[in-house]
C-alpha cells in the first residue's frame, strides 16, 4: 500500500520522546497526509539530573527560550508551513507569533495540562489571544479560555498511537521481569499517592509493580516504596508491561481537595484511558469519571472506582482465579471498542485540519 500525501505542511513544536502525546499527535497528522517539520522542545535541554542539574536548567531558561523562538522563526521562513501547531506554548514569545501572523498563516495551540493561570515557566496565558485555535481535553477550560480572550476553543480527547500501543504475547523471561497482578504506570502526585498508601497499608495480598518518576521523593518509610521499580518506564515497554499484568490501575489528575483550583476541576480522562485498553491484555481499573463511563462500558469494557473501599472490592472480585476468563473477555472488548470508535489521534487531527479548511487523507 502506497501512502498518500495531502501536501499540507505543518510546523510542529512539542516534546519528541517515546511516550509524549505530542509525538503521537504529529504521527496522526502524517497519517492524514500532512508533511510535518518539528521544532523539538526536548532537544534544547541537557539531560541533567540532581540538584545541580535542576539549578542549571533554571539558569538556562532564558537561553533556551531565545533559542526556541529563533528555531521556530527559522523553520517557519524556510519550511513555509500551512499551519503552525504549538504544544503548550511554554517558551513562545508574542513577537514570534506576530511574525507568523504577518504572513497570514494560522497558529493553533494544544494545551495539555489542567493549570494554566499564573503558571511559572509558561507563556501560554500571555499568548492566549494570539492563537487562531486552542485545543484542550477539558470542558471547563473552554469557558475560562474564552473569557481570557481566546478566539476559538476546541474541546477534544486524548488518544492512543497504534504504533506504540498494541497487544503482545508475553514470553517467560518478560513474565519473570514484569509479571504482576496489578500494575500502575504514573508519576508521584498527591491524590494517587495518598490513595495508594491507604491501599497497600491495609490487607493487600497481591503482587504489585509501580513504575514512574518522583516516587523517590517519598520518605524512606513509605509503604509504597517496596513496590516501586526504581525508575520511569520507556514507552516501548508499555505493551509488554500490560501483557504481563492482570489489572492496570489508572488515576486522573483530579483532586477535589487540592489547593490548586485547576486540579480541583482536573481531568475526566487522560491518554492512559485509551492506551491501556488498546494494548488489549490487562483490564483497566480506573478512577470513575463521566468521560470514562462514556468511553468504556462499566464492568464490560473497563472497571471503575470512586474510593479505596470500592477499589479494594473491585480488586478482590476481578483477581479471583475464577474470573481469569472474564478478565480476558473484558480486555478483548476494551480493545475492540478502541478500534470500533477509532480512539487514536487521527479523528482529533482531522478535526483540526477541517477547522482550518486544510485537506487530509
Amino acid at each position: 500500500m502506497v501512502a498518500k500525501t495531502s501536501g499540507v505542511r505543518i510546523l510542529f513544536t512539542g516534546q519528541y520522546w517515546p511516550g509524549a502525546n505530542s509525538l503521537y499527535i504529529s504521527r496522526a497528522f502524517e497519517q492524514c497526509g500532512a508533511i510535518v517539520r518539528w521544532v523539538n522542545d526536548t532537544r534544547l535541554w541537557p539531560e541533567w539530573t540532581g540538584t545541580i542539574g535542576r539549578v542549571a536548567r533554571r539558569l538556562l531558561l532564558p537561553v533556551v527560550e531565545a533559542e526556541w523562538n529563533r528555531q521556530v522563526i527559522d523553520a517557519f521562513n524556510s519550511f513555509k508551513p500551512d499551519l503552525v501547531y504549538i504544544t503548550n506554548a511554554d517558551y513562545c514569545r508574542p513577537e514570534t507569533l506576530a511574525v507568523i501572523r504577518q504572513q497570514h498563516v494560522p497558529i493553533m495551540c494544544f494545551y495539555h495540562d489542567p493549570p494554566w493561570k499564573n503558571r511559572p515557566g509558561s507563556r501560554f496565558e500571555e499568548n492566549i489571544t494570539l492563537f487562531d485555535l486552542i485545543a484542550t481535553t477539558r470542558q471547563w477550560h473552554e469557558a475560562e479560555f474564552k473569557e481570557a480572550g481566546a478566539k476559538e476553543v476546541a474541546v477534544v480527547r486524548f488518544g492512543y498511537d497504534p504504533l506504540a500501543h498494541f497487544p503482545v504475547e508475553a514470553d517467560k523471561k518478560s513474565l519473570e521481569f514484569y509479571g504482576t497482578d496489578i500494575t500502575f504506570v504514573g508519576t508521584n502526585e498527591t491524590r494517587r499517592t495518598q490513595e495508594l498508601t491507604t491501599l497497600v497499608s491495609g490487607q493487600f495480598p497481591y503482587s504489585f509493580r509501580l513504575w514512574g518518576g518522583l516516587w523517590d521523593r517519598l520518605p524512606p518509610t513509605s509503604p509504597i516504596l517496596p513496590y516501586w521499580q526504581g525508575r520511569p518506564i520507556f514507552e516501548q515497554e508499555i505493551p509488554i508491561i500490560y501483557a504481563c499484568s492482570k489489572i492496570a490501575l489508572h488515576w486522573l489528575n483530579h483532586d477535589p481537595d487540592s489547593p490548586d483550583p485547576a486540579i480541583q476541576k482536573g481531568d475526566q480522562h487522560k491518554s492512559r484511558t485509551f492506551q491501556i485498553p488498546a494494548c488489549g491484555n490487562a483490564i483497566m481499573l480506573a478512577q470513575r469519571s463521566a468521560q470514562h463511563e462514556q468511553f468504556f462500558k462499566e464492568d464490560v469494557e473497563a472497571v471503575f472506582f470512586s474510593d479505596i473501599p470500592e477499589l479494594r472490592e473491585k480488586l478482590a472480585y476481578w483477581l479471583a482465579p475464577s474470573r481469569d476468563e472474564a478478565r480476558r473477555h473484558m480486555a478483548d472488548a476494551a480493545r475492540a471498542r478502541c478500534l470500533k470508535e477509532d480512539y487514536t489521534y487521527v479523528p482529533v487531527v482531522r478535526q483540526f485540519l477541517k477547522h482550518f479548511d486544510l485537506p487530509g487523507t
